[in-house]
């Protein structure tokens, strides 16, 4: 998420702005002290802009 978050110029204060989130929220995610489920994935993939079925793609790769 945060190579993502960073290569898309935002910080989690603007995902927090985008989303409604705490920005905490996303400091928890990045730190893996707290993890997504499939919905909240999705979810943060289009407040990043990321198509969620290419990002899934990706990930099954590692």
């Amino acid at each position: 998420m945060r190579e993502q978050r960073k290569a898309k110029g935002l910080t989690m204060r603007d995902l927090s702005a985008i989303s409604g989130k705490p920005h905490s929220y996303f400091g928890k995610i990045e730190q893996g002290i707290r993890g997504l489920d499939i919905l909240e994935f999705i979810e943060l993939c289009g407040w990043l802009g990321i198509d969620y079925r290419s990002a899934i793609n990706q990930i099954s790769k590692l």
